[in-house]
């Protein structure tokens, strides 16, 4: 008769978190609105038990503890005390700031419930207390690890089994990430559903060489340098001030632990419950990040949501600002600058570039190439000249979103509806005045393999005098 078969898990339908229990780790189990404590579990016929203590890296809640919180303690009370308990440990930029932490450390109990998750992202020179409140955050989130290291097959790991919350405390985190090839781990750890694929058994063949592990989950960064733009997207970036307090108090897991115990009695209260359904409070992905953070303000502190979004306001406008100074804002100031150029309905790239490079230092200028490519990403669509030129099509309700978007001001809006003399839609003719018909006529009959020919020759020429 063969042996009964057990293994290790710290994730599975149910489980409100693991935690000590007569000096051991076990499973704390909700079942209907009631809490357990299991030392071992039974799924699909298989005996579960908890990872060896020696595996778990972080400090374990005690579970008779967690169960007392579940019925005696209060959300509004336990959202009051993480916001004291942060103000204990650091100066941040406004009083919203702590309500915004405060939030984060509750979302991460509940991360079943939400698709997206912010990365908090501390940015100063040093010694600025960003590594203090770096710790003080992960000491009372989620599974919480303090690491330095962006060590690519550790972080998939804890990631996969854990679904831990992870905090980097690097000098340059886009630098390191670079260095160990965990940046697209560092990318996806900020939406539910993000996998990155490692050929672990390259042996194996096809189809059973490689894993994709599930990268999610809520994420702090302290930094001396600032973060790459993409991963600026889906951070939320906090710049500490210079304070002359002085915090006497040592942040360690130890001092955090009632509230670690306090906020899984949170999870078990809220296991399973959807949040409530509402509208991003920004735009774009600062809407989506900020979303789960305006839920549970309106779960457990609703009375803060007017400060809350006057924090979202105004991290809307510092974005804007940023983006202000982007690539994509300096070629739309360029696209602008040269409106006069439009004919029938084009822009030529050549003239874009040109705009776009000029007052700049030779090593900052831009090819004909880079800019067509800059605006096809940015949502222009594409044309011909009659020689075969790129071209773009001038679109006033694009470029109108286009300069909302980036903060570049619109001289079609301040001027109110456009005049005759605006250039009109395009209407996907090129039209020649009549004394060039016969000519036009002639360059319409041009094939779709001529004009790609007369497109590639010209690109060639214009990267031989970049």
């Amino acid at each position: 008769m063969s042996q009964p078969t057990h293994s290790y898990t710290a994730r599975f339908r149910g489980l409100v978190d693991l935690v000590q229990h007569e000096g051991r780790p076990a499973f704390l189990i909700k079942e209907a609105d009631t809490l357990t404590i299991a030392s071992e579990v039974v799924l699909s016929d298989r005996t579960y038990l908890p990872p060896p203590k020696s595996q778990i890296p972080w400090l374990l809640p005690r579970g008779a503890e967690v169960i007392r919180h579940y019925t005696e303690d209060t959300d509004q009370a336990l959202f009051d005390d993480l916001v004291a308990y942060h103000k204990s440990i650091a100066e941040l930029p406004g009083e919203a700031y702590y309500d915004l932490i405060a939030a984060w450390d509750l979302h991460t109990y509940i991360l079943e419930a939400v698709q997206y998750s912010p990365i908090i992202c501390f940015f100063a020179i040093a010694e600025r207390g960003k590594s203090r409140t770096g710790k003080g955050m992960i000491h009372v989130a989620y599974r919480g690890l303090h690491v330095v290291s962006l060590r690519d097959a550790y972080l998939v790991r804890v990631a996969e089994n854990f679904q831990s919350s992870l905090f980097f405390d690097t000098m340059d985190i886009w630098e390191e990430a670079t260095k160990e090839g965990s940046a697209d781990i560092l990318l996806g750890r900020f939406e539910k559903g993000a996998v990155v694929p490692r050929v672990n058994n390259p042996d194996l063949g096809a189809f059973r060489d490689t894993i994709y592990y599930h990268v999610f989950g809520p994420t702090v960064i302290a930094t001396n340098e600032a973060v790459h733009r993409i991963l600026d997207t889906r951070a939320i970036q906090i710049k500490m001030p210079e304070t002359g307090k002085r915090f006497e108090n040592d942040v360690r897991p130890e001092l955090a632990l009632s509230l670690k115990e306090r906020l899984v009695a949170f999870r078990a209260r809220h296991l399973g419950e959807p949040l409530s359904d509402i509208s991003k409070p920004s735009a774009g992905r600062l809407g989506d990040i900020l979303k789960p953070l305006l839920q549970i303000i309106q779960l457990v502190r609703p009375e803060r949501t007017a400060a809350f979004l006057g924090l979202v306001k105004q991290l809307a406008q510092d974005r804007l600002k940023e983006k202000a100074d982007t690539p994509e804002a300096q070629l739309l100031h360029a696209v602008l600058e040269i409106k006069a150029d439009v004919k029938r309905g084009l822009l030529p790239n050549k003239l874009i570039t040109e705009a776009f490079n000029k007052n700049k230092l030779e090593r900052e200028k831009r090819t004909y190439t880079w800019t067509g490519k800059r605006l096809d990403a940015m949502g222009f669509d594409k044309s011909c000249l009659e020689n075969g030129a790129s071209a773009i099509v001038w679109d006033e309700a694009k470029i109108g979103l286009l300069c909302e978007k980036y903060g570049v001001p619109n001289p079609s809006a301040a001027s109110g509806a456009p005049s005759d003399s605006s250039p009109k839609p395009w209407d996907g003719q090129i039209i020649e005045p009549p004394d060039a018909a016969e000519s036009a006529l002639k360059d319409l009959q041009i094939s779709d393999e001529e004009i790609i020919r007369r497109r590639a020759a010209e690109e060639q020429q214009q990267n031989a005098q970049a």
